[in-house]
């Protein structure tokens, strides 16, 4: 029993370190493979581009084209069109709720059938109780809604019809008398005309719109020395020297990816010409000035006569995805960020 006890542990703890080991191995790959770009672009008599960025040695590739205002892209997953992998995918999904679907429509007329027909007639006689009003069949066989005073109590049309005009009746001579009453005023007396009436309530409440503007006037310095206040704070904030050191940091790391991100082999054929001596001259000044700092060489002629810009330029390169995960955790890790993170958390809590 023992060592039957032993052989289950060791194979599990096989089979644990295996599965680690396999992580591991993904984990390596997702960081330490390289993402490749080959980028192609030229302008003679039509712009024409073409790129192609690949990952995990060719699992992911995505590709593009743009010929003359016309585009076209396509990713690869395994040697697989995405769109067409996704319409498979979206087929054998609908397929399978399909089935299930049938299935369980299956599974409900075996049991309906199981039931019996008696199952059938207490479905057919079942019957729902009505929410709030309620009806009885008069002796014509019309459908009569029930009183509460007189519950139970059948009529006769002759009665309906005498309800039907005293209710009529009633009605006119209500509107009648709304519109032939008058208000009368408590100290005269005198009947007093609606409209007037609406005007005198509209006239008493000036002095209370009149004290609510004073009060929101009143607010207004509260509210503009809380404004000062707020742009004084976020303005300290953006000048100090923890937004300038967390700047700097920044400022590092940012180069730091461009240089890791700079294309490896740029080939480049290139006439420019802007029709101005003096801007061409700014141009190849420019370009002259980042080759450089890159430590790249364009092979670009300038054209200081006329207005031009023909050419072809190929670039190539690679980045990997643990340069921006160590440059992302070492911002993170910095007293920098920290203290930055800190102050930004008080004046959002302020605020």
């Amino acid at each position: 029993m023992a060592k039957v006890l032993l052989t289950v542990l060791k194979s599990a703890l096989f089979l644990l370190l295996a599965v680690i080991l396999i992580l591991l191995l993904i984990l390596c790959l997702v960081l330490f493979t390289p993402l490749k770009y080959n980028i192609y672009a030229e302008k003679y008599d039509a712009i024409k581009a073409e790129g192609k960025v690949s990952w995990l040695f060719g699992i992911i590739v995505f590709s593009f084209c743009y010929n003359d205002s016309k585009s076209s892209y396509k990713l690869k997953i395994f040697g697989a069109d995405y769109k067409k992998l996704a319409g498979f995918l979206a087929k054998f999904f609908k397929k399978k709720e399909k089935e299930v679907y049938d299935l369980e429509a299956a599974e409900e007329l075996v049991n309906d059938k199981d039931k019996g027909e008696d199952y059938e007639k207490k479905k057919e006689t079942k019957t729902f109780p009505q929410k709030e009003e309620n009806f009885h069949i008069n002796k014509d066989k019309t459908p009569v809604k029930e009183n509460k005073t007189d519950a139970w109590k059948d009529k006769t049309p002759q009665e309906d019809a005498e309800v039907e005009i005293r209710d009529k009746e009633d009605k006119k001579t209500v509107q009648h008398d709304k519109h032939n009453r008058a208000d009368k005023d408590k100290r005269t007396g005198r009947p007093v005309i609606p409209v007037i009436k609406d005007f005198w309530q509209k006239v008493k409440l000036i002095p209370v719109k009149i004290r609510k503007f004073k009060e929101k006037l009143q607010k207004i310095p509260e509210a503009v020395h809380k404004g000062t206040d707020k742009i004084a704070k976020i303005k300290e904030f953006i000048f100090s020297e923890i937004t300038k050191n967390m700047f700097a940091l920044a400022k590092d790391k940012v180069f730091y990816l461009l240089k890791k991100v700079k294309p490896r082999k740029i080939k480049t054929d290139i006439l420019i010409g802007t029709g101005d001596p003096c801007q061409t001259g700014w141009i190849i000044g420019a370009v002259a000035v980042f080759m450089a700092m890159s430590g790249t060489f364009f092979n670009i002629t300038p054209d200081f006569e006329n207005k031009i810009l023909r050419g072809r330029i190929q670039v190539t390169g690679h980045i990997r995805a643990v340069t921006l995960l160590a440059a992302f955790l070492k911002i993170i890790i910095s007293n920098e960020w920290k203290s930055f993170y800190r102050e930004a958390r008080k004046i959002k809590e302020e605020f």
